[in-house]
């Protein structure tokens, strides 16, 4: 056969992909960010589509009957969050939510058709369920599966379905496979046969035309069974290290080739005949979690690293060179990532992946790391299903291990300076993390000082490279210098700055309170009301932001109240915002309405009337401010930074008299400065004006001068044409307090100067 080689990778999720189909001539990808994306076929994100509150982990395209039907071509996903959703797309529109369909008490893993008309579903609830698209009701349930549930439909009206088992002792044992025969009328199904072949949960169901169809399990192996039952070809993944095959989760029939693709959270997609013959394996650099049969021969992966990929035999889609020396590039640079995560020492003291039955998790959602064989393995506890789920294996970076029994991509030493000497900590981050929240966590974990704070979260953004641990508390910041012909050890600064405080229980009474107050026509209604309290629950657990989820319905109640409430009773709004903005999740849903609360932000921020009190005139800032910590949200002000210097410009006249604001103004100008030093936009003459007027300021507190200075600092460090238009060392030193970090910064600015 024609060896497969990757057509295309589609870049953009931030999760990993656990579900893919096609709708006519564009890919949709379900992911554990709760998006799901439309591709086009040049691999740009077409729509993004955030209605999911949980991981898509389930889609299938809508069969053309049910297009003619309902009026616009389509498909169905599935999610954790309960419920089944069927989008369509009219002409010249994207695709948009048309059906919610609600039953299922527990996330939904599993969709199939049954002869095109009747829509199956299978959950973690342990049931299939059977949905008349026509009146959107549910017309059978398949109970008592022993946990989560996948689900066929068979050419001759029967179901099959398979189950993930349940845990006896510390064993998955009962994965079984059930075929079910439709009755004389068709209304109802009875059990015909229990197969029980598989010795691992069973994870995805194909139909093979002619034949039956094909299963796939945790125990390695890819079944291809008749429709009666019969096993007539089993074949597994290779054994790794530990003497095991990988986990098969994915599984796709390639009509035309009449051939089976396998995906592994080994890091493979394996092609076989009908036969069993290995045809061909194709690393990927993390574990997959799908695959899915294109049209023609082609087929697509999706997995841990957040990619999906198209791979094809066809001539006229083969890659470039470049194409596949990337990938090859992400598998080898992945294979050595892995060579060098956890240690032997600290897997060796995880708790055991064969007694976590003994284990149960403190709440929904909880990850925890196990010791499987040599490797770590991060599990997810379900609470509606008392059992562990598994995410897959924990990597590192070259800098990655375990802190306290929790699996990091990056571990920092750090020296902390007491009175008792020099105490060695350590500090776990995961990318993607707010480093203001981590440092603030490690803080409270140590009982240190809280002027440490940003020093942590600076040196935890710088620390992408080589580094050395820093001395807390001495005079030595941790950020490292830029390349330039001065070099600095406190310019530029490399990490933004946020205002990230999670104290909001009185938010929420202040909510309540004005909620009374505003006009009946702008209240929030008692279920808005919930779904905030909601939102807010999310936001102050900040140690689960990396698992959270934050829905577009939750923001929406938010943003209502941004735009329609009155500027006196606006700012908690604003402050939810500022809240969201530094939740993963919650920026890349707030990013759809960035422009517009951006300029909403603006207007209230630089508005001199009384009708605007500080608190509101404050917050409007710092939502912008909080708009530097995720790209979804810094693109935005980056695009518009022109306007916002120009606010903020206006704004800075009435921060006289007002810390806060002024603290706020001060850290926007720092980060617009990063944003120069980080090359997300060009330095302008502007911005050195704006930042000039800030340091004019008299009697500006040491934590305002300061910002301004380092503002100034990392402006004039990488835009050197701008030092004419920048107050120089001597013009600042006069409004400096006697602050030795203060003088230390004004000393090298100096030196930079005459550099």
């Amino acid at each position: 056969m024609a060896a497969y080689n990757i057509a295309r990778s589609l870049q953009g999720h931030g999760g990993a992909i656990r579900a893919i189909c096609q709708v006519d001539d564009v890919l949709v990808t379900g992911s554990m960010d709760a998006a799901a994306y439309v591709w086009s076929s040049t691999s740009s994100i077409e729509q993004s589509i955030f209605d999911h509150n949980h991981w898509v982990t389930a889609l299938t395209t809508l069969p053309s009957t049910h297009a003619t039907r309902l009026g616009g071509h389509g498909f169905v996903s599935g999610s954790m969050d309960t419920n089944i959703r069927v989008y369509l797309k009219s002409a010249g529109s994207g695709f948009a939510c048309a059906i919610v369909l609600k039953g299922h008490t527990s996330g939904v893993i599993s969709l199939a058709w049954l002869a095109s008309e009747v829509l199956l579903s299978g959950s973690w609830d342990g049931t299939c369920r059977g949905w008349d698209l026509a009146t959107q009701t549910c017309t059978f349930v398949l109970p008592n599966h022993e946990n989560g549930v996948c689900v066929l439909g068979l050419e001759n009206g029967s179901i099959v379905t398979g189950s993930t088992g349940r845990q006896e002792g510390n064993q998955v044992v009962d994965a079984v496979l059930r075929v079910w025969q439709p009755s004389a009328t068709g209304n109802d199904y009875t059990l015909a046969s229990t197969l029980k072949d598989h010795q691992g949960p069973i994870r995805q169901l194909v139909p093979v035309p002619d034949i039956g169809f094909a299963s796939c399990s945790n125990d390695g192996s890819v079944k291809l069974w008749t429709s009666g039952g019969d096993v007539v070809m089993s074949c597994s993944h290779p054994l790794n290290h530990e003497g095991k095959p990988g986990f098969v989760l994915g599984l796709a029939y390639l009509a035309q080739s009449r051939q089976l693709v396998s995906a592994s959270e080994d890091c493979t997609a394996c092609v076989w005949s009908l036969d069993g013959s290995l045809l061909q394996t194709i690393a990927h650099p993390q574990g997959l979690w799908c695959v899915t049969a294109l049209n023609g021969t082609d087929f697509a992966t999706g997995g841990d690293d957040k990619i999906a990929r198209v791979f094809s035999t066809s001539a006229t889609m083969e890659s470039s060179a470049a194409e596949i020396l990337t990938l090859q590039e992400q598998v080898d640079t992945a294979a050595k990532a892995r060579q060098r995560g956890p240690s032997a020492v600290e897997i060796e003291k995880l708790p055991d992946y064969l007694q976590r039955a003994s284990r149960t998790g403190p709440s929904d959602g909880f990850i925890q790391m196990f010791r499987k064989g040599n490797a770590a393995w991060a599990c997810q506890w379900s609470g509606p299903s008392q059992t562990w789920l598994d995410i897959g294996e924990v990597t590192g970076t070259g800098s990655g291990g375990v802190v306290d029994g929790e699996s990091f991509d990056l571990v920092i030493p750090v020296e902390i300076e007491t009175p008792n000497g020099l105490q060695k900590l350590q500090i776990g981050y995961n990318q993607g993390q707010n480093p203001f929240q981590v440092a603030q966590a490690f803080i409270d974990k140590h009982f240190l000082q809280q002027s440490y704070l940003k020093e942590i979260a600076d040196f935890i953004t710088a620390q992408s490279g080589s580094y050395q641990a820093p001395v807390l508390g001495s005079a030595a910041p941790a950020a490292p210098a830029a390349p330039v012909t001065f070099t600095s050890t406190y310019f530029p600064v490399k990490a933004y700055s946020s205002f990230d405080s999670t104290k909001v229980t009185k938010l929420l009474s202040t909510v309540v309170q004005f909620n009374a107050a505003v006009a009946p026509t702008v209240a929030l209604t008692d279920a808005e009301l919930e779904t905030l309290a909601a939102l807010l629950t999310t936001l102050t657990q900040t140690s689960y932001y990396h698992s959270s989820q934050v829905a577009s319905a939750q923001v929406d109640v938010a943003l209502k109240m941004v735009e329609h409430w009155p500027a006196a009773q606006v700012f908690p709004a604003l402050d939810v915002c500022r809240l969201v903005a530094l939740h993963p999740v919650g920026a890349s849903v707030l990013s759809r309405k960035a422009p517009w609360l951006l300029e909403r932000c603006l207007a209230l921020g630089a508005d001199s009337s009384a009708a605007v009190p500080n608190p509101t005139r404050m917050l409007a800032w710092r939502v912008l401010c909080n708009y530097c910590v995720h790209a979804s949200l810094r693109s935005t002000l980056v695009q518009a930074s022109a306007n916002v210097e120009a606010n903020l410009a206006l704004a800075w006249s009435l921060a006289s008299g007002n810390k806060t604001l002024a603290v706020t103004l001060a850290t926007l100008g720092l980060n617009l400065a990063v944003a120069v030093a980080a090359k997300e936009r060009d330095a302008s003459v502007a911005l050195a004006s704006v930042l000039s007027t800030l340091a004019a300021t008299d009697a500006l507190d040491d934590d305002t001068f300061g910002r301004v200075l380092l503002a100034i600092a990392t402006l004039s460090s990488v835009a050197p044409h701008l030092w004419p238009s920048l107050p120089s060392a001597a013009t600042l030193r006069p409004r400096a307090s006697t602050s030795p970090s203060l003088l230390a910064i004004l000393d090298d600015l100096a030196a930079a100067s005459r550099a």
